[in-house]
Order: C-alpha cells, then sequence, then structure tokens
C-alpha cells in the first residue's frame, strides 16, 4: 500500500466505506446563512453505489414527562438529495453539499449543543452514517439584542433548548435564555426566547422578574405577580447597534419595574 494512501485512510484490500462531511466554515455558521461543504466518501474493500444522501441538523431538546425534566434527540431541518455514485475500493469521491440553517437554530453556548448527521443510502448495504458538532452563531439580530442586554448590566446565567408544542406545532423547539444582574438591581432575572418572522424581523418573548421585598412581595411571588411579560419586534435596523437597542430595551423595561 503506498503511504499516500495510508496517510488518507484508504484500504485497498478490505474495510468498510468511510464517509466524511468537511463543511467549508470550520469554525461554525451563523443562524440563518448557508452551510456549505463536501461529503467525502473513501472506498472499502468492494465497490459501493451511493443513492441518496441525507443530511440533517440535530440538537437535544428538554420537556417535561411525568413532572420530571428530561431531554431527546430531536431534528431540527433535514435535506434528502439523490445521488448516483460509485466508489471502487480505494477511491475518494466528494459530493457538495448547500444547507440552509434556519433563522431558529439554537446556538451554541453554554451547553447547547448541534451537530451535523449524514446519511447515505448505499445500495443493498445498511446506510453509512458521520456525526459532526457543528458551531451555531447567533443571527445578527439575536447577536444585537444579545449584546444589548449586556450592556444594561445583565450577565448570561443558562441556556435551555426546550420543546413546547403548544407554542408553535410547525417547530416546536425555542431556546431560552436567562439574565441576571452583576449589580444590586430592582431585576432579579430576564429570561427571553425568539421566533422569526422572517430574516428581516424577529420576535422577542421577554419576561421581567422584579426582585421583591417584604409580605407584600411575598404575596406577589405567590402568585407569579412579580413577572412581567414583554413582546418585542426587532428589526435589521439595530444590526451593529447595540447601544441604540439597549436604549430602547431600558425605555420599555423601566415601567415594568417601577423605575
Amino acid at each position: 500500500m503506498l503511504i499516500y494512501d495510508r496517510m488518507l485512510g484508504k484500504s485497498i484490500s478490505g474495510g468498510p466505506l468511510r464517509i466524511d462531511t468537511v463543511p467549508d466554515a470550520a469554525g461554525g455558521v451563523r443562524a440563518g446563512e448557508e452551510l456549505t461543504g463536501n461529503v467525502v466518501f473513501r472506498g472499502g474493500g468492494s465497490i459501493s453505489r451511493i443513492t441518496s444522501l441525507t443530511l440533517q441538523l440535530v440538537s437535544e431538546f428538554a420537556f417535561k414527562r411525568d413532572n420530571k425534566i428530561v431531554t431527546e434527540r430531536g431534528i431540527i431541518y433535514h435535506q434528502s438529495f439523490a445521488a448516483d455514485v460509485t466508489i471502487a475500493p480505494g477511491d475518494e469521491r466528494r459530493i457538495p453539499f448547500r444547507l440552509p440553517i434556519p433563522i431558529e437554530t439554537p446556538v451554541t453556548m453554554s451547553g447547547s449543543k448541534v451537530w451535523l448527521e449524514t446519511v447515505a443510502d448505499v445500495g443493498m448495504e445498511p446506510p453509512k452514517g458521520d456525526k459532526d458538532d457543528l458551531p451555531i452563531l447567533p443571527h445578527p439580530i439575536v447577536q444585537a439584542f444579545l449584546d444589548a442586554v449586556k450592556l444594561l448590566g445583565l450577565r448570561l446565567d443558562e441556556v435551555k433548548v426546550m420543546r413546547l408544542p403548544h407554542i408553535r406545532t410547525g417547530f416546536p423547539f425555542v431556546q431560552e435564555f436567562e439574565f441576571k444582574p452583576r449589580l444590586p438591581s430592582p431585576l432579579d432575572e430576564l429570561e427571553f426566547y425568539c421566533t422569526a418572522r422572517n430574516s428581516e424581523e424577529i420576535d422577542f418573548y421577554i419576561e421581567l422578574d422584579r426582585r421583591t421585598k417584604g409580605l407584600g412581595g411575598l404575596f406577589e411571588e405567590a402568585f407569579n405577580l412579580d413577572e412581567r411579560q414583554i413582546k418585542l419586534t426587532v428589526g435589521r435596523d439595530y444590526i451593529g447597534r447595540p447601544e441604540q437597542l439597549a436604549d430602547f430595551l431600558a425605555d420599555r423595561f423601566r415601567p415594568h419595574l417601577n423605575m
């Protein structure tokens, strides 16, 4: 066997067909953009024929079952296409792909993970697959919102990806961000999730939890009266302008915090 073949992991005498999905953007892709790359096939010990390919974005989502929080695998987006590629033993073939990344794909931060699964139908053989972690960066509008909230003196405390079918049946997953103040504040915590109207506008569903004091505060907490819910639509005008967005958010939050 040639040393070149050994370095590529080729096997002429035997072994299974190998699949490796190689994105062009090694550092990840931004939600709302397109992921490009190649699916690389390296021949095994016999001729293989690829008849179709499926690429799917996958993550883990939390949900409540029997009063317990459990997690399960969920498909965010998938794309299948026909292929007719024959791989001889020791050969290498590449199939390019273009995969749109939905705007609401979870951002990979604070433990939230997204990975790309590739499944190839190989004639009469069992399907072959590959799995690769895929860093997802926030959509520019979401990035502006995250930056603006931090400018208000809040720090990111927790990020959760949840399955909430009662909110949306077509895409029943949301990513919730929880922020807490860095310094003493009338605000105890801020939580939000978002849904995209389109690439130009994103709706943010925000919950403000006020810091309560005394007996009246305990009464408010018991009935969740300390929470204030706000819905805001943010457009592309705020991309790259987190200071202006922070001012806008402060004006909207102030009446709910009795400031």
